[in-house]
C-alpha cells in the first residue's frame, strides 16, 4: 500500500483552510456563528492554522442535541471553527481513502447515494431470479456502529495510508474531540438515559465521523467480498446485504463474518440481522426493494406525511415561508419518482394544499368579494 507523506503540510495550507471554510458554510452562510466567524475570517483562519502549526489546537464547548428520525439519537455539534479545520482536513485526506473503497460502497459518497444502492440491489434481485439456483438475502445491521468502533480501531484504519504522524496527532485530537464519552452499551434502549462509554464511538454528525465511518468498514467490506467470496454483497454505512444461492452458504459467510467483526473491528450484529429469500421484499436504504418494483418503506412514508402535516400548519400561521414549503414538497416529489408509488405521489399532491391564515387581532377587515 502507498504511504502518503506531507499531508500535514497541505492541510495547514491557508488556502486549504480556506476551502475548509467554503465546506464549512456550504448551506449555513447566513447562520449567526457563520456570519460571526465570516467577519473576521482572515484573522480566524490564520489562528486555526498557528494553533494546528504549534500543536495547540483543542476543540472545546461541543453542544448535544437528541434527534428523534429515524431512530432516537444524540447528535454531538462541535463549533464551527472546528468544523472548518475538520472540512480542510477532509478535502486532503477523502482523494487518499476513497481509492480503496469497494465499488459497491455508498453511503456518504458523492455521486452515490441512497437512490443508486436501491437500484443497484434489485438489478441484482432480477439477476439472480434468472438463474437456477434459489437465491437467498441476508440482511445485516450492526448494533450501535457509531457508538461502538474503538478509538484504537479508528485510529489504525484512518493511518493505515498515511506516514505522517503530525496528521495523526490531528486525527488523535478530531476523534477524541473535547475528551467526553460517545460511546453506549450496546445492550441500550435509549440513548438518553443510558451510562456513556469512554474509549468507542464516534461524534455523530461531522465529516470527519461519516469518513472514518467508510474507512473503518472498507477492509470489511474486502473481506465479505474477497475471502468470503460472496457473490453480490452491498453497504450503505452499516447496513450491509449480500446475496447467494443457498441458504447453507448464506450462513457460513455469516458465521464468519461475524467473527471477523467482533475479533477486528470489536462490533457485533444485531437482532435486525435476518435471511430471506430474494423475491420477499428487503428493506434497504429507506425503501422496500423487490424484483420489480421499489417502494418506500412505510415508517419512511408516515414520516413523510406527517412532515408535510407539520409544513402545511405551520405556513398557515406564518411561521413557514412559501419558499421553504414549496423546497419541502420538491424534494418530496424527487424522491419519489424514484420509486414505484403512483397512488402515494397522488395523495401527497391531493392533500398538499397552502392556505395563510393570519390572527384575528392582527389582520385587516376586509370586505367579502
Amino acid at each position: 500500500m502507498e504511504k502518503h507523506k506531507h499531508v500535514f503540510e497541505r492541510f495547514v495550507d491557508f488556502e486549504n483552510l480556506y476551502g475548509g471554510y467554503l465546506l464549512a458554510r456550504k448551506h449555513k452562510r447566513y447562520k449567526n456563528e457563520v456570519l460571526n466567524y465570516t467577519a473576521n475570517l482572515e484573522e480566524n483562519l490564520i489562528d486555526s492554522q498557528n494553533h494546528l502549526i504549534w500543536k495547540s489546537y483543542e476543540v472545546e464547548h461541543m453542544s448535544e442535541f437528541i434527534e428523534y428520525y429515524p431512530k432516537k439519537r444524540i447528535i454531538s455539534v462541535i463549533p464551527f471553527e472546528n468544523r472548518v479545520v475538520n472540512c480542510a482536513a477532509y478535502n486532503v485526506l477523502w482523494p487518499i481513502y476513497k481509492r480503496s473503497f469497494y465499488e459497491h460502497s455508498y453511503g456518504s459518497i458523492q455521486t452515490l447515494g441512497p437512490i443508486k444502492a436501491a437500484k443497484q440491489l434489485q438489478y441484482w434481485l432480477r439477476l439472480v431470479g434468472n438463474k437456477k439456483e434459489n437465491w437467498w438475502i441476508c440482511k445485516l445491521d450492526i448494533a450501535k456502529f457509531f457508538f461502538r468502533v474503538p478509538y484504537d480501531v479508528q485510529l489504525w484504519s484512518l493511518g493505515k495510508p498515511l506516514d505522517d504522524p503530525d496528521m495523526m496527532w490531528f486525527l488523535e485530537k478530531a476523534i477524541r474531540c473535547d475528551g467526553r464519552a460517545f460511546g453506549l452499551p450496546v445492550e441500550a434502549t435509549d440513548v438518553t438515559e443510558c451510562e456513556r462509554v469512554l474509549g468507542i464511538g464516534m461524534q455523530v454528525g461531522s465529516l470527519i465521523s461519516q469518513m472514518t465511518a467508510n474507512v473503518v468498514m472498507t477492509p470489511a467490506d474486502h473481506f465479505i467480498k474477497r475471502e468470503l467470496r460472496a457473490p453480490y454483497y452491498i453497504r450503505y454505512m452499516d447496513d450491509m446485504i449480500f446475496l447467494a444461492p443457498s441458504k447453507d452458504q448464506i450462513h457460513e459467510i455469516l458465521g464468519r463474518f461475524e467473527d471477523y467483526l467482533y475479533s477486528e473491528l470489536g462490533l457485533q450484529l444485531n437482532s435486525k440481522t435476518a435471511i430471506m429469500p430474494y423475491d420477499a421484499g428487503v428493506e434497504f436504504v429507506g425503501k422496500r426493494i423487490w424484483p420489480d418494483k421499489i417502494q418506500l418503506r412505510k415508517s419512511t412514508s408516515l414520516h413523510m406525511k406527517q412532515h408535510l402535516r407539520y409544513v402545511m400548519d405551520h405556513y398557515s400561521t406564518g411561521e413557514i415561508s412559501l419558499d421553504y414549503a414549496l423546497s419541502v414538497i420538491t424534494s418530496y416529489l424527487g424522491h419519489l419518482k424514484h420509486c414505484d408509488c403512483d397512488a402515494l405521489r397522488n395523495k401527497v399532491l391531493d392533500d398538499f394544499v397552502l392556505v395563510r391564515h393570519y390572527a384575528e387581532e392582527n389582520s385587516i377587515s376586509r370586505p367579502d368579494i
